[in-house]
């Protein structure tokens, strides 16, 4: 008897303690888990060098590109916030697909070009000072439009309840990376581990400004159910889109894509 306590209590050790390593674990790598920062292609960053700037802030240097477009029909000036692991140089080669007089990219810090290291705190400083700048080259608070993807939507979210902006753009977003992470991990306690939380829900409770919100049918990454969370608690105008037959990463090729970015823009500046 007392031999298979023993052995009980040595199988009950070995999960509490593989359990317990596997929090340590998710705690202290989480960085590594949420961001993948990487180089921007060579060739477009030639393609666009006359585009590029520098902003200065605290703890980092940020590069960024100012692509415009004239054959735009709206004023707008979309500020654009980037995936996990994306590189903003492949929205900036599509910025004549956007009905904006300029698409402004910016590498988080960490990411290409950019110094310093990523993280929630980090990115949030990171899209206010991008908007301080545009406003630096005479933008109008009321010429912005925020649009985010993925991770880049926590970000988007944020700008766009702590500053007036005209806009707001989110693809395949979420209410909460924390909520998100909670779903892919069930058996973990998240919420206590996550440092990272992204709280996108809280933000956009705090804005007035008209969103569209564009999710993908058979996303596994953020499914459109958290999308869903985020519209409902979207304070300002929402219109919201699930695209069929299309994935996290696939989205942008769909063919209404580019198709309801525009008419949102232009019923934006309608107004």
């Amino acid at each position: 008897m007392r031999t298979v306590l023993t052995v009980l209590l040595t199988v009950l050790l070995l999960v509490v303690g593989g359990y317990t390593l596997i929090c340590v674990l998710l705690y202290f790598g989480q960085e590594s888990s949420i961001f993948f920062p990487g180089p921007n292609d060579p060739q477009l960053r030639q393609r666009f060098s006359a585009e590029r700037f520098e902003i200065a802030t605290s703890g980092a240097t940020l590069e960024g590109w100012w692509t415009g477009n004239p054959s735009a029909t709206t004023p707008a000036v979309v500020l654009y916030f980037g995936g996990n692991a994306e590189d903003v140089l492949y929205t900036a080669s599509a910025a004549s697909k956007i009905d904006a007089r300029a698409v402004v990219v910016v590498n988080y810090r960490g990411y290409g070009g950019s110094t310093g290291e990523p993280g929630q705190q980090a990115l949030y400083e990171d899209a206010l000072a991008t908007y301080d700048y545009a406003i630096k080259r005479g933008v109008a608070p009321e010429h912005i439009v925020v649009m985010g993807r993925s991770l880049g939507s926590g970000v988007a979210s944020m700008l766009a309840g702590a500053r007036p902006v005209r806009a707001a753009i989110l693809i395949t977003p979420f209410d909460s990376l924390e909520s998100v992470a909670a779903g892919h991990y069930p058996f973990l306690p998240v919420r206590l581990l996550l440092r990272h939380s992204f709280p996108s829900t809280d933000w956009a409770r705090r804005t007035q400004a008209p969103a569209l919100i564009i999710a993908a049918e058979h996303d596994d990454v953020v499914p459109a159910a958290h999308a869903r969370k985020l519209v409902a608690a979207w304070a300002g105008e929402k219109q919201f889109h699930v695209l069929p037959q299309t994935g996290h990463n696939d989205i942008d090729m769909h063919s209404d894509y580019y198709r309801l970015i525009d008419e949102f823009l232009a019923a934006a500046f309608a107004q």
